[in-house]
């Protein structure tokens, strides 16, 4: 069986966040502005140093 995701030529990452964005617009406004605050995303990449 596959993926409904990987049948339409998506990616996972992509078809996740279709569905968010589709579920975050069917919200109710009181609730919609805080899913939306939550959907943000705040990410710190740090490089591992090289060992001695």
């Amino acid at each position: 069986m596959v993926a409904y995701w990987r049948q339409a030529g998506v990616s996972y990452i992509r078809f996740s966040s279709l569905c968010a964005n589709a579920l975050r617009a069917a919200m109710k406004p009181q609730f919609q502005s805080v899913a939306l605050k939550a959907a943000e995303a705040n990410v710190k990449v740090h490089k591992p140093k090289p060992a001695a």
